[in-house]
């Protein structure tokens, strides 16, 4: 267990993986959508999200030509003590509450975030 605890901690204590992780609370989401809301490119948002998945913290799959995220289930006790603390912390931080706003707006809209900002339209 301590190895696998090791594993998690390590991957979800950098700042923008805990974003990530935090965003993903709400619900599956692309790729595009969590990169618009970082403000981040794609290939930074990629490769944190692929720590993440080599951790076990998320899961993805194509959807088209989308890769949707998803927070992996709570299947061990670390996984589960690591959900119920970013639960409870993230709401205490403004960076994490601000990008989780910005995301349940994107979603409100019922589309991607990196469309609309393509065509013009303020997010």
């Amino acid at each position: 267990m301590t190895s696998d605890l090791a594993r998690i901690l390590k991957a979800a204590a950098e700042p923008t993986r805990l974003r990530l992780l935090n965003l993903l609370r709400i619900g599956d989401t692309c790729v595009c959508d969590l990169q618009a809301v970082l403000g981040l490119p794609q290939h930074a948002v990629s490769r944190h999200l692929a720590v993440l998945r080599h951790a076990g913290l998320v899961t993805d799959h194509r959807h088209g030509q989308r890769v949707v995220y998803s927070l992996a289930a709570p299947d061990t006790l670390p996984m589960k003590a690591l959900w119920q603390l970013v639960a409870d912390c993230c709401l205490m931080d403004e960076t994490l509450r601000d990008d989780e706003h910005r995301l349940r707006q994107t979603l409100d809209r019922g589309e991607c975030l990196l469309n609309s900002q393509a065509k013009g339209e303020r997010p």
